[in-house]
C-alpha cells in the first residue's frame, strides 16, 4: 500500500508532541495494517510524557487502540478467538508483541515479560515500520500480537481502554482469585478503578469499597458497582482502616487493589485487609515508588501481595466480553470525558494530565 500517515511523536519529556508524516509500510507475512479510529490516553502515556518513566525517543505514544483493518498480511485469517478477519473489521490488540518461544513465554506463561518484547506506544519510532503507537492515523501490527475483533455493539470509545486499563485489572482480580460474596477494596477511582468495580460486581462481590479524594469520581463509580465510597482526603490511616472494618463486620476486606498510582496508599491498603487477605499492586508502574511496611504483618496476619504489570491475551478477551455483555448495566461510555483530533493532541494530553477527565480519546 502506497501512502503516508500522520503521527504525533514525543521527542523529549514535558515538551509538546509534534505532528510528522511516515510512509505506510509494506504489509509483510503475519502482519496487519490498521487505520486507527480511536486511541485513549492511558496513565502510562502521561508518566512517559511527564518524564516519570524512561522511554526511547522519538516515540509514538498510545496503546489503548481500536482501528479498522486496511490490509491483512499473508497467513492472517482469524483473530485470537478464531473469528474470521477481513478488511474493514474493527479490531483491538494486546499492548505487546511476544515471541511465544522464549523461556518466559513458553515455560512460565508470561507473554507480557517476553525476552524479545515489543510494546505499542513504548518503543522508538525512529526506524521502519515507524507506526507502532496509537497517536497516529495508522498502526502496523506485527505477528506476535494477539488480535481481537470488536463486537458491533461497542463504540470505539467504549472498546479502546479495554486493551490496557480493563485487561490489567482483569489480570489483577484473577491473580487474587476473586470469589463471589467477597468484600473488596479499590484504592483509586480512575479508569482502572471503574473497571475494577464493574468486574467485582460482575464476579458477585458483596461489599465493593472505593477510596479516592474526588467526590465527582466517587459519585460516578457507584454506577459501576461500588457499594461504598470513602473520600479519604485529610483522613488519618487509622480512620480509613476503621471505616473499612466497620463496613466488613470488623474483619477487613478479603482483597484489595491499588490503582491510583500512589505508593503511599499501599500500607493503608494492606492494613485494611482481614487476616489472610490478598493485595494486588497495579498503579505504581514507575521507578522510585517506595513505601515502608512492617514485614512482620505479612507473617502474623498471613497476608499475600502480588504485583501485576500488563496482562495475557485471555484478559483482553475477558475485557471485551465484559464490555459487550454489560454495556447496558454499566455506563462505560462515560469513562471517556474528553475527545480531541490528532491536531489537538497536546490539548488532550494536558486535559488528561489535569485529572479532570477519567479518559481522553483521540480520533485521528
Amino acid at each position: 500500500m502506497i501512502g503516508k500517515a500522520r503521527a504525533a511523536i514525543m521527542t523529549a519529556p514535558k515538551e509538546d508532541l509534534k505532528i510528522v508524516e511516515y510512509p505506510l509500510p509494506v504489509v509483510e507475512k503475519g502482519c496487519i495494517l490498521v487505520r486507527i479510529t480511536c486511541c485513549t490516553i492511558c496513565g502510562s502515556d502521561l508518566h512517559t510524557w511527564m518524564g516519570r518513566r524512561q522511554s526511547p525517543v522519538p516515540v509514538i505514544l498510545g496503546h489503548e487502540i481500536v482501528g479498522k483493518i486496511v490490509e491483512l498480511g499473508e497467513g492472517v485469517e482469524h483473530d485470537t478467538g478464531d473469528r474470521p478477519l477481513k478488511v474493514g473489521d474493527r479490531i483491538t490488540w494486546t499492548i505487546m508483541d511476544n515471541c511465544a518461544k522464549c523461556f518466559l513465554c513458553r515455560e512460565k506463561g508470561m507473554m507480557m515479560k517476553c525476552r524479545h518484547l515489543r510494546k505499542y506506544g513504548h518503543d522508538s519510532c525512529a526506524e521502519p515500520p515507524h507506526l507502532m503507537g496509537g497517536f497516529a492515523e495508522y498502526c502496523y501490527i506485527t505477528p506476535g500480537t494477539c488480535v481481537i475483533k470488536v463486537p458491533d455493539n461497542l463504540s470505539d470509545e467504549e472498546a479502546a481502554p479495554a486493551n490496557c486499563a480493563l485487561s490489567t485489572v482483569a489480570a489483577g482480580w484473577e491473580a487474587l482469585g476473586l470469589q463471589p460474596f467477597e468484600n473488596i477494596m479499590i484504592q483509586g477511582a480512575g479508569a482502572l478503578g471503574f473497571y475494577a468495580a464493574a468486574l467485582a460486581k460482575h464476579y458477585g462481590c458483596k461489599r465493593i469499597i472505593v477510596t479516592d479524594i474526588l467526590d465527582h469520581r466517587l459519585a460516578l463509580i457507584r454506577r459501576f458497582g461500588a457499594t461504598d465510597t470513602i473520600n479519604v482526603r485529610g483522613m488519618q490511616e487509622q480512620d480509613i482502616v476503621g471505616a473499612v472494618r466497620d463496613l466488613t463486620g470488623g474483619f477487613g476486606v478479603d482483597a484489595a487493589m491499588e490503582v491510583a498510582g500512589l505508593p503511599s496508599l499501599i500500607p493503608t491498603g494492606l492494613r485494611c485487609l482481614r487476616i489472610g487477605g490478598r493485595y494486588v499492586e497495579i498503579g505504581s508502574a514507575f521507578a522510585g515508588a517506595n513505601f515502608a511496611f512492617d514485614a512482620s504483618e505479612f507473617v502474623f496476619r498471613q497476608l499475600t501481595m502480588k504485583g501485576i504489570h500488563n496482562y495475557d491475551a485471555r484478559h483482553l478477551q475477558m475485557g471485551v466480553d465484559l464490555l459487550s455483555l454489560t454495556r447496558d448495566i454499566f455506563p462505560f461510555r462515560e469513562i471517556v470525558m474528553g475527545k480531541v483530533g490528532l491536531d489537538d493532541i497536546n490539548e488532550g494530553m494536558r486535559l488528561a494530565e489535569s485529572g479532570e477527565a477519567v479518559r481522553v480519546a483521540i480520533f485521528p
